[in-house]
């Protein structure tokens, strides 16, 4: 009879440990693979982390696995240590932090089959039969010659490079007898020969000051202005990388709109990516992921979860946008992909590439301290320079659906020289409230503490937090007055607006409503590429990398909202996105123009972006967050609380105090709270948080480790839950 082995598994749970099961001695049982184990009166899929002899348990207690879901592991021995480092750096479940790292398709308990592939070869080939069909059938010869060169055969990817329309092509080659298909694992196709661009003076002088560090691990910041060819210079260290039989992950913060990067990706490699992000089903993900993993296609490009992508010979890092806010996620396991990421290539002895024109006051520290390698970009390809940004004063203007006079007129003469307009207001929707003026009743969400938005051409309100909507009232709910009114504007409205005002001229609205509907998405993208006359309305989305040489001119409405914001942060966003913004005009022949919508032009801050680069107002913010001691000198933890009631929130945080306070060192924290969060309530359950805050990490650290065995017995219930966030981004 054979003795039971006793493995260590993780479960997705919310809950800080692992799982103790016995195995089949006989079980060849290796690691990172997936089992269905018995868990109360059901089965949890677990991942197998490690196997032995003895138990610290009561055997006679230790339940045995149901079934063995793979054949082969489906993480490898990388992608759990980096796991563990995840779960023991943010303080996350161990659990949940092993499944982050698989797609979603894999979480259950589906099978994983590795994914083989078609490959066509000739049949022991007629040179006579082959010649023949130059004249007769030269898409037939075309395959033929390309099968002859390539003995080893050709994949589905890599016919469709010679003949789109290969199939059919194939077809009548196989009912003549001339080539047959078996299966094989995938491999990276051929690249395709393109003729490279010629690199400017700087992106020459980049590449030669970076080439003696790609050998092993280091973090290299390009801080190129926009426009000035950054990805280009990614390109290029990818080619670089495949050449030496590596594959690259690049990562972008927003992918359903870089229809452009990913044709510039095509042209240079040819099908030889996948493309992964949330607007692709599960299936879909995992089939890039296998993709990837088996080394069919050498780039994984995606949103923040492609980082989880592995493979053997990972030879690069990329990620774009290195300062965008959506690297970090926010709920689940709360992580930093841009942190993450530069783990990894420590861990592999790779280097990482980070690119911004406008980089995060984080990273411009880090080269401060030479902690990353700095690249500065200062000059476009192209003759003109990104335009410097003009303050247009509406204090005593006449406003019309959220734009001034003086807008108006500008972009108008845009338009008479042919040129395109991008207007940029970071609110979807028709108008942000709508209210009663005799009573004050206004549109609520009942579930969040904030204003229903009203999007009129689907005759609702809508929470852009929570996705509550209602119909339109036509009366006050409060005092059955007949007149309610919306104030403020939407990208909708502005629409509406700009349509009545330019009928002759295309608008283009570009927001989450319309990025839904791909059809529509593709239309506008399309108008935008002909290069023809139109303006173009858009949120953040807009602001993200998108490169169109006949925009001319860039206008930025309702930035003022940010100069108030209790966000230690929203000095740096709003220097952010309007830089970025200003950048989309003067990429092409022509030059550009940006100009900012304000009530307040007398704002320090406005004043800075108008007289200073972005380079000049980060240093004035760093020393800004120096002097308050904020990150990035201090470290900052951040507990949150969910309840039924405010008052259990605030009372599951008091206990969590009270543990954090016996330890030693605490009181060379600061600790803020416990408090009501900025937004109490949302999704129907009421937010609370405790900050602690310390420009000593290792105070920080020593604090959380003797204390965080008894946090974690807190238990989360349906009524009260709670969730650590380390360095968490807000206050």
């Amino acid at each position: 009879m054979t003795q039971p082995r006793f493995a260590r598994f993780a479960i997705a749970l919310p809950l800080y440990r692992v799982f103790e099961y016995s195995l089949d001695s006989e079980d060849p049982a290796p690691v990172g693979t997936r089992y269905r184990l018995p868990f109360t009166s059901g089965t949890r899929t677990g991942v197998l982390l490690g196997a032995s002899d003895a138990s610290d348990f009561d055997p006679a207690r230790i339940r045995q696995v149901v079934e063995r879901i793979d054949e082969q592991a489906v993480l490898d021995g990388h992608m759990l240590e980096l796991s563990r480092w995840m779960a023991d750096y943010y303080l996350q479940p161990p659990g949940e932090v092993v499944f982050q790292c698989l797609p979603g398709y894999l979480r259950g308990a589906r099978p994983h089959h590795s994914t083989r592939v078609k490959c066509w070869k000739l049949k022991l080939p007629d040179p006579g039969a082959i010649e023949g069909l130059r004249l007769r059938s030269p898409r037939q010869y075309e395959i033929c010659i390309a099968l002859q060169r390539h003995r080893r055969g050709l994949t589905a990817l890599q016919l469709r490079q010679i003949n789109p329309k290969w199939h059919p092509v194939v077809r009548a080659l196989e009912a003549r007898d001339m080539l047959f298909w078996e299966w094989v694992e995938g491999g990276i196709g051929h690249l395709p020969a393109v003729d490279l661009p010629e690199l400017s003076a700087g992106q020459s002088a980049l590449l030669a000051e970076m080439e003696p560090r790609l050998g092993s691990f280091a973090v290299h910041l390009i801080d190129g202005i926009t426009g000035s060819g950054k990805t280009e210079i990614y390109l290029r260290l990818i080619r670089d990388r495949f050449a030496a039989g590596q594959q690259v992950i690049y990562l972008v913060p927003e992918i359903g709109l870089t229809n452009q990067l990913i044709e510039r990706v095509r042209l240079r490699f040819g099908d030889c990516f996948a493309i992964s992000h949330s607007g692709l089903t599960e299936l879909q993900r995992y089939r890039a992921w296998d993709r990837f993993r088996r080394g069919e296609v050498g780039i994984m490009l995606g949103t923040r979860s492609s980082l989880f992508s592995q493979c053997d010979n990972l030879g690069l890092i990329i990620i774009d946008e290195e300062h965008d806010h959506s690297y970090r996620q926010e709920d689940g396991i709360r992580y930093h992909a841009r942190d993450v990421a530069i783990k990894r290539a420590q861990m592999l002895d790779i280097p990482i590439v980070l690119g911004s024109a406008t980089p995060s006051l984080e990273s411009i520290n880090n080269c401060a301290r030479e902690t990353y390698h700095r690249y500065r970009l200062d000059h476009r390809p192209t003759r003109f320079a990104p335009p410097r940004l003009e303050l247009v004063d509406i204090r005593n203007s006449q406003v019309e659906f959220g734009c001034g006079t003086r807008v108006f007129a500008r972009i108008e003469r845009h338009l008479a020289c042919a040129g395109q307009v991008l207007v940029y207001l970071n609110r979807r929707g028709y108008a942000p409230v709508v209210m009663c003026h005799e009573c004050g009743w206004q549109a609520l969400c009942r579930h969040c503490d904030m204003r229903l938005t009203l999007h009129q051409s689907a005759h609702s309100l809508l929470c852009h937090h929570c996705g509550f909507s209602q119909v339109v009232p036509e009366s006050c709910p409060e005092c059955c007055n007949g007149e309610v009114r919306h104030y403020g504007i939407g990208t909708e409205q502005l629409e509406q607006g700009l349509v009545q005002r330019y009928p002759d001229t295309p608008v283009l609205r570009i927001d989450r409503d319309v990025a839904g509907s791909r059809a529509a998405l593709g239309e506008r993208l399309r108008q935008l590429e002909s290069g023809e006359p139109c303006i173009l309305i858009g949120t953040q989305m807009i602001a993200k990398g998108h490169d169109y040489p006949a925009i001319t001119l860039s206008v930025i409405l309702d930035a003022d909202q940010a100069l108030f914001s209790s966000s230690y942060r929203a000095s740096e966003r709003l220097a952010q996105t309007l830089f970025q913004v200003s950048g989309r005009a003067g990429r092409g022949d022509r030059a550009g123009e940006a100009v900012v919508q304000t009530r307040f032009p007398e704002h320090p801050l406005m004043q800075a972006l108008l007289r200073k680069s972005y380079r000049d107002i980060a240093q004035e913010l760093l020393q800004e967050r120096r002097s308050f001691g904020f990150p990035p000198y201090a470290r900052v933890v951040m507990f949150r609380a969910d309840a039924i009631e405010l008052k259990e929130a605030l009372e599951k945080l008091d206990e969590i105090r009270e543990l954090l306070a016996v330890t030693r060192r605490f009181e060379e924290l600061t600790c803020v709270g416990p408090m009501p969060a900025l937004m109490t309530r949302r999704i129907g359950r009421y937010r609370a948080q405790l900050c602690l805050i310390s420009q000593d990490y290792q105070v920080l650290r020593s604090v959380l480790s003797q204390s965080m065995p008894a946090i974690e017995q807190l238990a989360s219930t349906s009524r009260t839950s709670w969730a650590i966030d380390v360095d968490a981004y807000d206050l």
